[in-house]
């Protein structure tokens, strides 16, 4: 029963805003569990169910949509400091990784017309009512 109302219930497209947010929500994440070092030497793709992920290990790209090795992102080698630790403070780390998944974004969306396709951002309706009656 439970797939028949699946069918019927309208599904939430996803946008590029939403890919970035949750790209920075990974890379915070990853950077806090398993350090710099691990990060670097990972990649950040994006499967065929539009989930951002991180994987320490190299990934087939017919497999995923995207993919984009974390160590041939200029933001993400700014991260560590001389002597292999996390180099930024909390606030400075913050602004980094926004830094650092607008280049991921920018990859990702270089690879994969799919990724190009979706839509920039949500529209709220009071938006879209606003733009008609202009």
């Amino acid at each position: 029963m439970a797939w028949i109302v699946q069918l019927f219930i309208a599904r939430r497209r996803k946008n590029q805003h939403e890919l970035a947010g949750r790209a920075a929500e990974v890379v915070a994440h990853v950077l806090s569990d398993i350090g710099i070092d691990r990060f670097l030497n990972g990649t950040m793709l994006i499967d065929h169910r539009l989930r951002v992920r991180f994987v320490s290990c190299g990934v087939d790209i017919g497999s995923v949509h995207a993919a984009v090795r974390t160590d041939t992102l200029a933001e993400a080698r700014v991260l560590r400091s001389g002597d292999g630790s996390l180099a930024l403070a909390a606030q400075a780390l913050q602004q980094q990784v926004v830094r650092l998944v607008e280049e991921l974004m920018a990859a990702f969306l270089s690879q994969s017309a799919t990724l190009r396709g979706l839509p920039a951002r949500r529209y709220r309706i009071a938006e879209r009512k606003a733009a008609a009656s202009k």
